[in-house]
């Protein structure tokens, strides 16, 4: 039995006094345990106590093939030529810090150079109220639920991340596919998936000013942003590709059942 960690199975169920004991009694009993990243591996030696052996295999994608083009996928979110379109994709749960990014884009200027889409894995109803307060109506595009994600991924020209914590940041990776390079926190294993002032930019605090900076200059130099967004597809294949990450995930299978 191989157990693979994620992230919430450490950092919010090993923190439940129900939860902790079983999930460390199940890592015990494994044949062999893997996290996601090296930020989730020293989480969970830290909050579970667990002291077995734990590899460190990162996340992997395979997009699909976008069934629309980017200049299709633009027009139908109104999004002009000359504005960039920011990108956020998350389920909006509290540590996504989804009302620290609506704060970021608030203060970006100039306002008319951009437009955020978000595509949400929850309900956006708690922050419409937000968004009106923050004067973001028409900035704003909210897509509910999107199964064909990578029509967005492909018509996006930056990523805005700000959770509190992450254990790898899939979404983060998911744009790294299509060229899109992100502004993020320095948070949990993001340092892992972005390097930064190569293929994204980290932010070290949740100051909403550093973060619309960050945004800004990517906004106004897109020369800059295109060569992040060229390093970050190349860093996407090369390190988290199925071609790169699945071989490990085999080896470990064919270790465990003595087959080598």
């Amino acid at each position: 039995m191989v157990t693979t960690l994620h992230g919430t199975d450490t950092t919010l169920l090993g923190c439940d006094p129900g939860y902790g004991p079983a999930i460390h009694h199940a890592l015990t009993c494994s044949d062999a345990v893997t996290a996601v990243s090296a930020y989730l591996k020293a989480e969970t030696q830290r909050v579970l106590g667990f002291s077995g052996p734990l590899e460190v295999i990162h996340n992997f994608f395979t997009p699909k093939p976008p069934r629309r083009s980017r200049e299709e996928v633009r027009r139908e979110l109104g999004v002009a030529d000359n504005e960039v379109l920011i990108l956020h994709s998350s389920n909006l749960r509290p540590v996504k810090r989804f009302d620290l990014l609506l704060e970021t884009v608030a203060r970006v200027r100039p306002r008319d150079a951009f437009k955020l889409v978000v595509l949400a894995g929850g309900s956006f109803e708690p922050f419409v109220k937000d968004v009106q307060r923050l004067g973001l109506n028409g900035r704003v595009i909210v897509r509910e639920n999107v199964n064909e994600i990578e029509d967005y991924l492909q018509a996006a020209d930056l990523g805005l991340f700000t959770s509190e914590m992450e254990s790898f940041c899939l979404s983060i990776l998911e744009a790294m596919y299509f060229g899109c390079p992100s502004v993020a926190r320095r948070a949990g294993g993001i340092p892992e998936v972005v390097q930064d002032g190569v293929s994204g930019l980290l932010v070290p605090s949740a100051d909403p000013d550093a973060l619309a900076h960050a945004i800004e200059d990517l906004i106004q130099k897109p020369k800059h942003r295109m060569a992040m967004g060229r390093a970050a597809q190349s860093r996407a294949r090369d390190c988290f590709s199925a071609e790169a990450v699945v071989p490990r995930y085999e080896a470990l299978y064919r270790r465990v059942c003595g087959l080598v």
